[in-house]
């Protein structure tokens, strides 16, 4: 469970924060600096921080100042609450300042507009028409739109396509495929034969979704409910659990997260890899060892989506410069910079059906296919501490089998009190 106050009192303490004014240079048409919170801009040229750059350029009496934040989700997340504990202990004229537009991860919309963290948005002042169905679904949360689409994310399969065609097959479309060619081909090329993000965080919680919904079964419905059943729970994690004991999965992997994982499948030791859209631009660079060999294909499995969405914060004061930010993040002409620059799925239709665009990326279509088939983890004001749960439980079964009957005795029961916020 996630320690420290109770939800409610750090809505609270949130709520006190988010009043304080975000500078001394507001306007009062809601025109003029705000501050804008990402996470760590780790792309390649620093895509994000080159726009903020463009817009600064344009709008002199409306600059955007950049906040960058933790790079993972939950340590984002994480920064968030620390900065509501923070604003309790504070005196009023200490407080911190506002983040008036912060990108928020598809897995805490619920959360962030349940607790009053961010605005709903007027659907009139942004065309959200134009967006893949999916990633717009994650901005909504009880009838209201919360934010806009900004990076779209999704699970896809790396594989070495030079060591499938030398044997004769194709990239696998079921998981039971995959485990036959990683048994049957990386030992021979000294490859490990599936790697993915198995350490103890949201990637792991990630990998054991995915497997659970191929196999039949569920974990949260759409309003945040536990759907889950022990057979079905059991009949995923066992797959992946059976994959670390027969050793086409390495054990090492239980300690790996997106970047150890892709370390791994470029310096050319492994077959596959489950990972994020940002891994291609990677792996295709000119000093990638494996920019020739590599493909990508779907997941054998459902994928997760992913991403990272824009949203207004409640505490805003300058809400009008605010929301023309937001636009101009979320336009089709950031998008495509996002996308040719930095390798970020776009999350406009357009871009997908741009024939330019096509010819320059061949995975395009892979990319749209992947994200339109992806489900929502769950729409859950709680999902951190569901996730938590996951890996509370069942974690330290993937190195410790004996325990998986342990783990799952009381999963089911302690899922069901992390969805209630208990």
């Amino acid at each position: 469970m996630d320690p420290g106050p109770s939800r409610a009192a750090v809505a609270v303490v949130l709520a006190a924060a988010l009043l304080t004014a975000c500078g001394s240079g507001e306007d009062r048409d809601g025109t003029g600096p705000i501050v804008f919170a990402d996470s760590r801009d780790t792309s390649r040229g620093a895509q994000i921080e080159r726009l903020v750059k463009a817009w600064n350029d344009r709008n002199p009496r409306e600059q955007v100042e950049m906040v960058e934040l933790a790079e993972s989700s939950d340590d984002q997340r994480a920064q968030v609450v620390a900065r509501a504990q923070d604003a309790e202990a504070a005196p009023e004229g200490e407080r911190p300042s506002c983040f008036d537009v912060t990108t928020v991860d598809v897995i805490y919309t619920a959360e962030f507009a349940r607790w009053g963290y961010i605005e709903p948005l007027d659907e009139d002042e942004f065309d959200h028409e134009a967006f893949l169905s999916k990633p717009l679904d994650s901005v909504r949360y009880k009838g209201k739109l919360w934010g806009i689409p900004l990076r779209s994310d999704v699970g896809l399969l790396y594989y070495r396509k030079d060591a499938l065609t030398a044997a004769g097959v194709t990239a696998p479309g079921t998981w039971d495929e995959l485990r036959r060619q990683a048994q049957a081909i990386a030992p021979a090329r000294k490859m490990q034969g599936y790697v993915t993000q198995l350490d103890r965080y949201e990637g792991f919680t990630v990998n054991v979704l995915e497997q659970i919904w191929d196999t039949g079964g569920g974990v949260l419905g759409t309003d945040g409910e536990v759907v889950a059943k022990p057979a079905a729970l059991r009949k995923g994690f066992e797959r992946l659990l059976q994959g670390v004991q027969a050793g086409w999965i390495p054990k090492d992997a239980t300690d790996y997260n997106e970047e150890r994982s892709r370390s791994t499948f470029q310096d050319g030791n492994a077959l596959f890899m489950r990972n994020w859209t940002y891994a291609y631009e990677l792996l295709s660079a000119d000093d990638s060892p494996v920019a020739d060999t590599f493909g990508v294909a779907k997941l054998p499995t459902p994928s997760a989506l992913g991403g990272w969405n824009l949203a207004l914060s409640s505490c805003s004061t300058n809400q009008r410069t605010a929301l023309r930010f937001m636009r101009f993040l979320s336009s089709e002409a950031s998008e495509r910079a996002l996308f040719t620059g930095a390798g970020f799925a776009p999350s406009r239709k357009a871009l997908y059906e741009d024939a330019a665009l096509q010819r320059a990326h061949p995975h395009l279509s892979v990319l749209r296919a992947s994200i339109e088939d992806a489900r929502n983890r769950g729409t859950s004001p709680y999902y951190h501490q569901v996730s938590a749960t996951f890996q509370a439980n069942l974690h330290d079964v993937l190195t410790r089998p004996d325990r998986l009957d342990q783990g799952l005795a009381g999963l089911r029961e302690n899922l069901y009190r992390a969805a209630e916020g208990r």
